[in-house]
């Protein structure tokens, strides 16, 4: 016989899955994807032309865990990577996305091509455009086997587009608009009877490095978000680096919720991490914690790796 708290544990189980199912069908038509707190030192997924910051190719990968004792709590991946097109100013690019809610899986998959103009001596302006797929799976069949409610399964992908533009000083500062998902659909030219509606986003991000002394540097950052029918999005952050090497910092959100960031560059690899927790919330239970563990990987190919 199953112990009192082997049961809660399934009784707590049973009802997130169902939570989740309740959001997704009373908020398909209102679906924004899951920001993350390391928007300043990995800037491509959510500004593709940001991939200019750096004229090597590049590589990074984000994963973010929520309530990691609780079994189908929700886990998002992002991988970005671009590289030049020999000596000239294009580069090339990914920038892929992918997110699991209990049996929810959703995600987005872009190629993009960018181009950037210099504007003067030491300013510069890059554009970017892509295209590529978004998909969503929901195995609701798995919840179980004899409710009517979670017969019906569904999968669908639609087509998108993205564009991003970015002004910029090398090692200095940044800013620019991004439109990172544009559906088919919003356009007309996809199916308007999907059940799945990933709305369409927008993005301003902005950062700078400001030199504290011989050993210190401070680096802010900011990355707003907006979509239709939901709240704009907003989160601030700042973090100090000793030589260049190791930063410690924080991150603020409109939503209540703060983050403890580090940072750590070896040679042309940088290891990051986050650790998100919303004020004054308190645990789900004695056994889950709501709280969120976020780690990044970027490593860049060439001889030096700044702080932008």
């Amino acid at each position: 016989m199953p112990s009192i708290s082997r049961l809660k544990e399934m009784k707590i189980r049973y009802i997130f899955t169902i939570l989740g199912f309740c959001f997704v069908q009373l908020t398909v038509k209102a679906q924004q994807n899951t920001n993350y707190s390391q928007y300043g030192t990995s800037v491509i997924p959510v500004n593709t032309a940001g991939s200019f910051l750096y004229k090597e190719a590049q590589v990074s990968l984000i994963g973010r865990y929520q309530w990691v004792d609780l079994e189908g709590a929700p886990t998002a991946y992002r991988l970005a990577a671009s590289m030049p097109i020999g000596k000239s100013d294009l580069r090339v690019g990914l920038n892929i996305r992918h997110e699991n809610v209990s049996v929810e899986k959703l995600g987005e998959a872009l190629a993009f091509v960018g181009k950037q103009v210099q504007l003067s001596g030491k300013d510069y302006l890059a554009v970017s455009v892509g295209a590529g797929v978004s998909y969503y799976q929901g195995n609701f069949s798995q919840l179980s086997s004899s409710d009517p409610l979670f017969n019906n399964d569904l999968s669908e992908t639609e087509g998108m587009l993205s564009a991003s533009v970015m002004y910029y000083r090398p090692d200095k500062f940044y800013a620019g608009f991004s439109l990172p998902r544009l559906t088919f659909s919003k356009l007309g030219l996809g199916s308007s009877s999907l059940n799945y509606d990933a709305s369409t986003l927008y993005h301003f991000t902005a950062g700078a490095v400001l030199p504290l002394g011989a050993d210190f540097d401070l680096k802010p950052a900011t990355l707003v978000s907006y979509a239709k029918n939901l709240d704009v999005q907003a989160d601030v952050s700042a973090m100090v680096y000793v030589k260049k090497t190791f930063g410690l910092g924080a991150n603020i959100g409109t939503e209540g919720e703060i983050a403890a960031l580090a940072s750590l560059f070896i040679k042309n690899l940088n290891i990051g991490f986050g650790y998100q927790f919303a004020a004054g919330s308190k645990p789900l239970t004695r056994t889950f914690n709501n709280n969120t563990y976020e780690f990044s990987l970027t490593y860049r190919f060439g001889k030096r790796f700044g702080l932008l």
